[in-house]
């Protein structure tokens, strides 16, 4: 199998002829080839090898990542949230089943990512790709990049007017056992052509506005002592033919001055809508967590 990936990228490197076989394509076992098309898995290794060049046995990859198009798995987003980006990363080690995640598990296609870089505050990234199965072989027909949170990672497509969107939830805990803890994003990636490829949040003009990970589930706090404030913030994703409608709601406490149990201070509900249109993300506003972390940081 790793043979078959790995002289499949070859040949798109290659140039070679109609002939050759085409590129990130697989044979399947002729076990799998007899199940319905709609049943077929395959083992976590075998998917490895058909998405990333130099894949082993062992679990190690060429690094950095590359996927079987020969291209770099790089990251060029997330680059005017007022959250902070993600933390430095862990150290390589071989992939293993845990370091992939399926998604649309019916029908012909499959959604794929391999997670080939971890990071400390729960991210991770690699190549993501759409495949689909044939009577005899699985192929690659979409392919890019995605980062976004590892734990409890689920993967679909959306359609809108302005294209497709990968949309891939998760979240990350501070302490595991306790789910208070827990922040859960939503990461969009429009589909372009053949490529899931990753951008920021605009609005009209082409300025950034925010990032395309999309907080679900939220708490912190900022500040110290009488000033410190502890905020909730939540939202909620509606899915339509014009794009994603983003209902946000923020609720902010603070101490009392002598210290006691916190204070409710204000609550803050808005709406915003998020829409594809020729391959960019257009949002009709920034998120209010963004704006009120900008406004602290200013001192209003």
């Amino acid at each position: 199998m790793v043979a078959s990936a790995t002289t499949a990228c070859a040949a798109r490197r290659n140039n070679r002829t109609a002939e050759a076989p085409a590129p990130c394509t697989m044979v399947i076992p002729a076990g799998v080839a007899g199940q319905p098309i709609a049943e077929r898995s395959l083992p976590a290794s075998q998917w490895f090898s058909l998405l990333l060049y130099g894949y082993m046995p062992s679990g190690a990859i060429t690094r950095p990542a590359t996927d079987c198009s020969g291209r770099r798995v790089d990251w060029l987003s997330d680059r005017c949230s007022g959250l902070p980006g993600p933390s430095a990363p862990l150290a390589d080690r071989p992939l293993t089943a845990a370091d992939l995640v399926v998604g649309n598990p019916e029908g012909e296609s499959r959604l794929l990512w391999a997670l080939t870089e971890h990071f400390a505050d729960g991210q991770a990234q690699g190549p993501v790709a759409l495949v689909r199965f044939d009577a005899k072989s699985v192929k690659v027909e979409a392919m890019g990049v995605l980062r976004a949170h590892r734990t409890n990672t689920r993967l679909h497509l959306q359609n809108t007017a302005g294209g497709t969107l990968l949309v891939a939830e998760g979240e990350a805990c501070t302490v595991p056992q306790d789910p208070s803890t827990c922040s859960r994003t939503a990461r969009l990636v429009p589909l372009v052509e053949n490529r899931f490829t990753p951008v920021d949040l605009s609005d009209a003009a082409g300025k950034c506005v925010g990032s395309a990970l999309l907080l679900l589930k939220s708490q912190g706090t900022i500040g110290h002592g009488t000033g410190r404030k502890d905020f909730q913030f939540e939202s909620a994703l509606t899915y339509s033919a014009d794009g994603v409608a983003v209902h946000e709601q923020l609720s902010v406490e603070e101490r009392s001055k002598d210290g006691t149990a916190g204070t409710f201070l204000r609550r803050v509900q808005a709406e915003r809508r998020v829409f594809l249109q020729r391959g960019a993300l257009l949002a009709t506003a920034p998120s209010i967590l963004d704006l009120w972390l900008a406004a602290r940081q200013k001192g209003e």
